[in-house]
């Protein structure tokens, strides 16, 4: 954070870049919570540029031309000054407040800057000290007197003595050097009290007067070098990087030398900006991981748990067996039957239930239905809890990969990572938007259609893998459609290609045929002709099936 210090070099700069200087335009863009100035100066066009977003505040004055916006939103006009000459810059006593005095016309007006970080703010105010608007705060009615902040009640740096510093050891005998600077002199942060304290050389915890004198004439120098700032140092300190009109002796060698402390301000926001959102990607990202691995979790336990009750489907087996050696005792309307299981040693009574509405025949087809229908879910069930225990240590991998180097990870793992982030239409104004729907077949494995012909192209070249199957339907018009695999060595079976298959007839002009031929390959087997039309591809190695259209569950 700047400190009342920075907001006085920063005057300085102000007066010598922009006094005499007019306003070319003011612009304000609301989502990146930025605000500039643009004058006409003396020496050149500059930019008094005001940030307020949390993650990387700042007031600083620098070449138009240094600029860097990157948004495609309109900017708003902050006040009305297009045109008007900058005749004053002041600072508000020794504080983070400062005024831009500029003549409108016949009047003046006043443009108050409160450089209070996050919370900061702009004014336009008249000779009189009434608000003309304000950049946040909208509530304030025209013509209200303006009211400053609070000014922080502590000593003036540059006139620090001794014996002021006497005095406050002795009102506070359990704070160290340190805590006395940075809670009771103006403009002293942390930071520059750790400075003022290493440069004096003395100990962190030492407290005779002749410590605290050397501490004062530090404090006082230190202090002066903001005066004649003409460069400025990015040093990181505890993680963060700050910003200073002099190398730390206490942090070591800075990060970057600038021409003026502004410049080094500018980087130092968009430094913090960026380190921020990073650190935020990197939150979001592990976040998306951890929630798909839970949700396998889950998934996982609930199979297995399926798995259990779907094993007593040969039951059904023997009881359809016992009732075709008694068919002639079984009868129309019968509600049960009691039978000798020959299928026991020793022998045992068994009663059969049946549906009195159907016949001894039907009542037989029906325990060899549940007998087929229960061996098929079984079998269907294995195939999803091993794709699901694949799936899940895939994911623990990629987990790991990108919680020890997300940057590296982050690249291999894009695609897979971007279908785990929020989609489109979601809470999250970020979410990308995908070039496919996204659908999961009866197995468990996720699959991709293209929307359309550019995103069929993204689709099979940007977002399959080599070694993925891919689909589409025969000599007609239709998605593009890829089957997700677990892992490099994973084949999906006949049945999940020719459900795959049978969605990427749907997703065509053939969905109202009745059977529609499908080929499908592996996706490096797919090529893009030069210059062909979107959506267009040459296949090679191909094989086809015939499936009738089917719509995915959940369309």
């Amino acid at each position: 954070m700047q400190t009342a210090l920075h907001i006085l070099a920063l005057v300085d700069e102000l007066r010598r870049e922009v006094t005499g200087g007019r306003v070319v335009s003011t612009e304000f863009y609301k989502k990146d919570r930025a605000a500039y100035i643009f004058v006409k100066g003396p020496n050149t066009r500059v930019a008094l540029g005001f940030l307020y977003h949390p993650h990387g505040y700042g007031v600083f004055v620098i070449p138009a031309s240094k600029v860097k916006i990157d948004t495609r939103e309109k900017p708003w006009p902050i006040f009305a000054l297009d045109g008007a000459a900058v005749t004053a810059v002041e600072q508000l006593v020794l504080d983070r407040l400062f005024t831009l005095t500029i003549g409108a016309g016949e009047t003046e007006v006043k443009v108050v800057v409160e450089a209070t970080g996050a919370n900061g703010n702009l004014w336009l105010v008249d000779a009189d000290g009434a608000v003309r608007g304000t950049l946040r705060k909208r509530d304030v009615n025209p013509g209200e007197t303006y009211t400053p902040p609070e000014p922080f009640g502590g000593l003036d740096p540059f006139e620090l003595t001794a014996d002021d510093l006497i005095a406050l050891a002795d009102e506070s005998p359990e704070s160290s050097p340190i805590m006395l600077l940075q809670k009771n002199i103006v403009g002293f942060n942390r930071t520059l009290a750790i400075e003022a304290v290493h440069r004096a050389g003395i100990d962190r915890e030492d407290r005779t007067p002749d410590s605290l004198g050397a501490l004062a004439r530090t404090v006082r120098d230190l202090a002066n070098r903001f005066r004649s700032a003409d460069s400025g140092y990015l040093h990181t300190v505890a993680g963060r990087p700050e910003v200073y009109p002099f190398k730390l002796a206490s942090a070591g060698e800075p990060e970057e030398k600038f021409k003026s402390l502004s410049l080094a301000v500018y980087h130092m926001t968009t430094v913090r900006q960026t380190t921020t959102e990073q650190a935020d990607e990197e939150k979001t990202v592990l976040s998306a991981v951890n929630r798909a691995i839970k949700r396998l979790e889950r998934r996982i336990a609930n199979v297995e748990g399926d798995l259990v009750q779907a094993t007593d489907f040969e039951r059904y087996k023997r009881l359809g067996e016992l009732l075709q050696i008694n068919f002639d005792s079984i009868k129309r309307g019968m509600e049960s039957i009691t039978v000798e299981d020959i299928f026991l040693d020793p022998h045992e009574a068994v009663t059969i239930k049946l549906d009195p509405a159907q016949s001894p025949s039907e009542n037989v087809d029906e325990y060899f239905k549940k007998h087929r229908k229960g061996r098929e879910g079984l079998e269907l069930l294995q195939r999803r809890l091993e794709i699901s225990r694949v799936e899940l240590a895939e994911l623990r991998r990629m987990h790991e990969e990108l919680s020890q180097n997300f940057e590296s990870a982050r690249e291999r793992y894009r695609i897979d990572i971007e279908s785990l982030l929020p989609k489109e239409g979601a809470k999250d104004e970020t979410a990308p938007r995908l070039p496919y729907r996204e659908y999961t077949l009866s197995t468990g494995l996720t699959i991709f259609v293209g929307r359309d012909g550019s995103d069929n192209d993204r689709t099979t070249f940007e977002y399959a893998k080599p070694y993925e199957i891919w689909l589409h339907t025969q000599q007609c018009p239709g998605s593009h459609v890829v089957i997700k695999h677990p892992n490099k060595s994973f084949e999906p079976s006949k049945a999940e290609i020719a459900e795959a298959a049978a969605i990427a007839a749907w997703f065509s002009k053939a969905r109202n045929d009745t059977m529609v031929p499908v080929i499908f390959t592996e996706r490096r087997y797919v090529r893009k002709p030069r210059k062909a039309k979107p959506g267009l591809v040459t296949v090679e190695k191909e094989k086809s099936v015939m499936v009738a259209p089917t719509k995915p569950s959940g369309e």
